[in-house]
C-alpha cells in the first residue's frame, strides 16, 4: 500500500506531498490536477516495468510535456518519492516465496530531460534512484493500533547513489546475504534499477516493485465492456473493462463450490442488487463450442437482458463490483469519477461498498487493497467521511524576483466542519470544497 507520495517538476506539481489512506477520495473541479495525480502514479507504475521511452509513450502527451512549465520555462528535472507499506511475504516472478524483514520503505526517483546544444531533446534519463528502510522512530504514517508492522534493523539503503555520483549501488538484501553492492552506471540510464528486480534475490526491492506494478486504473468504457471475449483474455480487469465477460466467467470457474455453484458471482450479484434492487442473477454463456464468453443479467420479474442492451450505468457498476469482489484483487485501484452513470440516490451505497473493499491486511496470504477515487461530484463528497477527503485545486504562484507567475496543483486534507482557526494551506471546510466543485473550470 502507498502511504505517501511526493512529486516535483511533473506536470502541475511543485514541492507536492500527500499522505494516502487505504480509502482516499480526491475531490475537486475539472482541471484541478486530479487526473495529473493519477498520471504520476501511472508513470511510476510504468517505470517499475519498462524503460523510460516505453513508459512515456504510454502517458498522455509528448514526453517533454510531462515536465513542469513555469512562466514560460520548462523544468529539466522531475522527481517522485513514495513511502510504502510492504506485505510481510511475497512471491517472485518465478514462483519463489520470500519474507520481508522490514515492511516500511521509502523510494525516490529523479529523471532529467537532456537536450542538445540547439535545445532539441535527446531523451529522458535516470539521475537519481534511492530506496531505504523507514525506521520506526522516523515513521510518520498513520496506522491503527491493531496494525502490527515489522521494521528492519538495517541502516543501509537498499539502493543509493554512488559516492562519485556517477552510478547507483544496489546493496545485498535478504537473510545472510553479504558482499559488495552491485553497481549500475548512471550514464544515459534509460530505465530504473527497480524495473529489473524480478527475482527474490532482492526481496524488499521485488516487493516494492510489486506494489508499484499493481497500481491499476479503472476507466470503464461501457461499449467495450459489453463485448464478447475470447477464452484467453486477461483474468484481471482491463482499465476499460473490455474483458468483463471473461473476468466474470473466470471468477465463477475458480470459486464455484457445490454449496455456491456461482462462487463469488453470488457476492457480485448481492452488491449489485444493493444498488439496483431488481437484479437477480448473472448468467454466463460459456459453451465450449462457442469459444467465446458473454453474459446476461436476469431480473426479479424473470426478464433477461444480454450485455448488448444493459444500460451504461449498470455496466459500469457491474464492472466495478466485479473488480472489488475479485479474489485476485491487490495493490492500488485508481478509479475515475465513480458517479458517472449512477443515479444520485445510489451514490451513498456505492461509496460504502468502495470503503468496505479497501483494507490493510496483516494476513500473509491476503494482500492489502487500496482504493483512490477522483471525483467532482458533490453527492460523492457528501457520502465521504472527513478523513477520506483530499480537496484539489490550482493556485497561482508568484515569483517577484523573476517577475513570473505559474500555476501549481494543491491538495489539502484535514477537512473541518467549520472554519475556526485553521491553516488554509493545509485545512479547509466542506463549505469551501462545495464552492470549488461548483466552479466552472472547463474540461479536464
Amino acid at each position: 500500500m502507498i502511504t505517501r507520495i511526493e512529486i516535483d517538476g511533473f506536470k502541475t506539481f511543485e514541492g507536492f506531498s500527500l499522505d494516502l489512506q487505504p480509502f482516499t477520495a480526491i475531490v475537486g473541479p475539472n482541471a484541478s490536477g486530479k487526473s495529473n495525480l493519477f498520471d504520476a502514479l501511472r508513470f511510476l507504475s510504468l517505470l517499475a516495468q519498462h524503460d523510460i521511452p516505453t513508459a512515456t509513450r504510454r502517458l498522455r502527451g509528448e514526453p517533454e510535456e510531462l515536465f513542469r512549465r513555469s512562466g514560460g520555462e520548462v523544468s529539466k528535472c522531475m522527481s517522485f518519492a513514495v513511502e510504502v507499506l510492504l506485505g510481510s511475504h511475497g512471491v517472485d516472478d518465478f514462483g519463489t516465496t520470500y519474507k520481508i524483514s522490514g515492511q516500511r520503505v521509502r523510494y525516490r526517483l529523479a529523471l532529467a530531460l537532456i537536450e542538445n546544444k540547439d535545445g532539441t531533446p535527446v531523451g529522458i534519463f535516470v539521475r537519481e534512484e534511492t530506496c531505504r528502510p523507514i525506521a520506526k522512530i522516523a515513521d510518520h504514517g498513520k496506522f491503527s493500533d491493531d496494525i502490527k508492522i515489522e521494521y528492519a534493523n538495517r541502516r543501509n539503503s537498499f539502493i543509493e547513489k554512488s559516492p562519485d555520483g556517477e552510478g547507483i549501488l544496489i546493496r545485498q538484501d535478504g537473510h545472510n546475504k553479504h558482499g559488495s553492492p552491485r553497481r549500475v552506471s548512471l550514464k544515459e540510464a534509460s530505465r530504473t534499477t527497480l524495473s529489473t528486480m524480478t527475482t527474490s534475490e532482492f526481496p524488499h526491492l521485488h516487493a516494492l516493485r510489486d506494489v508499484l506494478i499493481n497500481i491499476r486504473f479503472l476507466e470503464i468504457n461501457p461499449t467495450a465492456a459489453r463485448a464478447e471475449n475470447g477464452r484467453f483474455e486477461d483474468r484481471l480487469m482491463n482499465a476499460d473493462a473490455s474483458n468483463l465477460a471473461a473476468v466474470l466467467a473466470h471468477q465463477r470457474q475458480e470459486t464455484a463450490t457445490d454449496l455456491r455453484p456461482d462462487g463469488v458471482l453470488a457476492d457480485v450479484v448481492a452488491d449489485l442488487a444493493s444498488l439496483i434492487p431488481s437484479v437477480r442473477r448473472i448468467i454466463i454463456q460459456d459453451e465450449p463450442s462457442q469459444k467465446r464468453y458473454s453474459f446476461s443479467l436476469e431480473f426479479h420479474d424473470g426478464s433477461i437482458f444480454s450485455s448488448r442492451v444493459i444500460s451504461d450505468g449498470t455496466i459500469r457498476l457491474l464492472a466495478l463490483i466485479a473488480v472489488l469482489n475479485d479474489p485476485r484483487r491487490r495493490g492500488t485501484l485508481c478509479f475515475e469519477e465513480p458517479e458517472n452513470g449512477v443515479h444520485e440516490g445510489r451514490i451513498r451505497m456505492l461509496v460504502e461498498i468502495l470503503r468496505n473493499s479497501a483494507y490493510i491486511s496483516m494476513d500473509p496470504t491476503e494482500p492489502s487493497f487500496q482504493i483512490l477515487l477522483n471525483t467532482h461530484s458533490p453527492q460523492v463528497m457528501e457520502s465521504l467521511n472527513d478523513a477520506e477527503i483530499v480537496a484539489a485545486d490550482n493556485v497561482i504562484v508568484v515569483e517577484p524576483l523573476r517577475n513570473r507567475k505559474s500555476i501549481k496543483t494543491r491538495m489539502r486534507t484535514g477537512v473541518k466542519r467549520i472554519g475556526d482557526i485553521i491553516d488554509p494551506e493545509k485545512h479547509l471546510t466542506k463549505f469551501e470544497i462545495e464552492k470549488l466543485l461548483h466552479q466552472n473550470h472547463g474540461a479536464a
